[in-house]
């Protein structure tokens, strides 16, 4: 396989991998503001392991979806 069809087809990848984590991340953070709308309404019990570890992987999967997308549309540019 030639050097410019690889770097395509790694490049294409990156983006779909990076595209599904920043999807995950999304569907995450609509699910942690569902959580604390149904602490406020008293539905659920809180939780400060909970309040303090989700918004921390939220945003490391966030970094880890930046990174993934960014490497895809550098490998496609060149």
């Amino acid at each position: 396989m030639s050097k410019k069809v690889q770097k395509r087809a790694n490049g294409g990848l990156a983006i779909y991998y990076g595209m599904g984590t920043a999807l995950s991340v999304v569907a995450g953070f609509v699910g942690f503001i569902v959580w604390i709308v149904k602490v406020v309404l008293g539905k659920v019990e809180f939780s400060w392991g909970a309040t303090i570890i989700i918004p921390i992987i939220l945003i490391a999967l966030g970094a880890m979806a930046y990174s993934i997308l960014r490497v895809g549309y550098e490998e496609l540019e060149d």
